[in-house]
């Protein structure tokens, strides 16, 4: 129990810290912040900070590496319909750390990747990481209906083919998506000097447009 506690203490304290450096970036900017400024928020000293992340770059793009939830996973796979775009892109979308995902934190993140590309490049490159676990996914979720006692090797190496392109340019979508859509919703300030958040949009407003976008492109005759 009291390990569990301190667990959900630490959890807590990261996610209180990183919440109030995507704050004041969004806010400042990324160079005008300070690892001061984000302790001063947070209420924690400096070695505090340092104890949880590295850098203060850490704390903005966050300490856990992106992985893939159990629960999404099955969802995507047996999903209905073999509309798969949005499915994998929303997946794709949703991965983040073990403790699960906070919605506005991470749709302020795409605002800050959309922002400042070299950050976007580095999340990019930690996602690689779990690239063929999402693979193998979309894998799977391709195969549904194949028919295992005619299927031979070269099937399954073609639908491993499609996988892993697939896989790839979706993650060039989500870039797109960070860097076109998001910076686009510059959210207005009030007398307080607090951001709308209001006008910001969700993940799935975020998702929904990329997706639109995308199907009209890939519509156009010839392409």
């Amino acid at each position: 129990m009291r390990a569990q506690s301190r667990e959900n203490k630490h959890h807590a304290t990261s996610l209180r810290v990183e919440r109030s450096a995507v704050s004041l970036v969004l806010e400042h900017g990324f160079d005008n912040v300070t690892v001061d400024m984000i302790c001063g928020q947070s209420g924690i000293s400096q070695r505090t900070f340092f104890n949880y992340f590295k850098t203060k770059k850490a704390a903005i793009i966050g300490a856990e590496p992106p992985t893939i939830d159990e629960g999404r996973a099955r969802a995507f796979i047996a999903a209905p319909g073999d509309d798969l775009l949005p499915d994998a892109l929303t997946l794709m979308s949703a991965i983040g750390p073990r403790e699960g995902m906070d919605e506005q934190l991470f749709t302020d993140r795409l605002r800050i990747f959309g922002l400042h590309p070299e950050l976007m490049q580095e999340q990019m490159e930690r996602m690689t990481r779990v690239t063929s676990e999402i693979t193998e996914l979309v894998y799977l979720r391709l195969g549904r209906g194949a028919v295992t006692e005619v299927e031979n090797d070269a099937d399954r190496a073609f639908r491993h083919g499609q996988a892993e392109l697939l896989t790839h340019a979706m993650l060039g979508v989500l870039r797109f998506m960070a860097l076109q859509w998001i910076p686009d919703f510059e959210r207005p300030v009030g007398a307080d000097g607090a951001a709308d958040r209001a006008a910001t949009p969700t993940l799935a407003e975020s998702l929904s447009r990329t997706v639109e976008l995308l199907r009209r492109t890939l519509s156009i005759p010839g392409l």
